[in-house]
C-alpha cells in the first residue's frame, strides 16, 4: 500500500510517495522514482542503497522537523498536511530539546529575549553535522539550560519559551 507524505523543504513543498516492496521501497519524488533499501544504525545513522548505490545519511528529529545530513549537506524537512491550509507545525510546549547527543557550538538567545517562530536559538554539532535548533513558537525565552561547549544528551532541555 502506497503512502504519500508532504514535506516542506525551505519554501518548497515536495510530495514523496513511498511503496513497500518486500525489504525495499519504491520512492517517488515528483517525476523521479528510486528503489531504496534502508538499514537503521545507532544514533540516527541510515545505511541506504539507492538504485544500487550505497549512501550513508544521518537523521535527527526535533519536534515536527527532521534534520537530514547526506553527502555533506543538511536539509530540514517539515511534514505538512496540505488539506489544512495555514496549519502551523506543532510546538513542543515551549521546551526545545536535543534530538541527539552533541556539543553546543553557540547559544544565540538569552533569557528575556523575544523570539519569532523559526528563529535559530542554539547551534549543536552532532555526528559532524550542524543542527540549528529553532523556536517552534513566538514568545519570550524564559530559561536557557545550556552554554557553549557543553555536551548534551538526547532529550536534554536546551531552551524554554513562554
Amino acid at each position: 500500500m502506497s503512502r504519500t507524505v508532504h514535506f516542506k523543504i525551505g519554501d518548497q513543498v515536495r510530495s514523496v510517495q513511498v511503496t513497500p516492496e518486500g525489504d525495499r521501497f519504491q520512492v517517488r519524488i515528483g517525476e523521479r522514482s528510486y528503489v531504496v533499501a534502508v538499514r537503521q544504525g545507532e544514533l540516527g545513522r541510515l545505511d541506504l542503497c539507492v538504485d544500487g548505490r550505497r549512501r550513508r545519511a544521518y537523521a535527527a528529529k526535533q519536534g515536527d522537523r527532521v534534520h537530514v545530513w547526506l553527502d555533506g549537506e543538511t536539509w530540514t524537512l517539515i511534514k505538512t498536511d496540505l488539506r489544512r491550509r495555514g496549519a502551523q507545525p506543532s510546538d513542543l510546549g515551549g521546551s526545545l530539546e536535543a534530538a541527539m547527543p552533541g556539543k553546543v557550538l553557540d547559544v544565540l538567545a538569552s533569557e528575556g529575549d523575544v523570539v519569532q517562530r523559526g528563529q535559530v536559538l542554539v547551534l549543536l554539532e552532532a555526528m559532524k553535522m550542524e543542527l540549528r535548533i529553532q523556536a517552534t513558537q513566538e514568545g519570550v525565552v524564559s530559561k536557557v539550560w545550556v552554554r557553549p561547549g557543553q555536551v548534551v544528551e538526547r532529550g536534554q532541555r536546551l531552551v524554554e519559551i513562554t
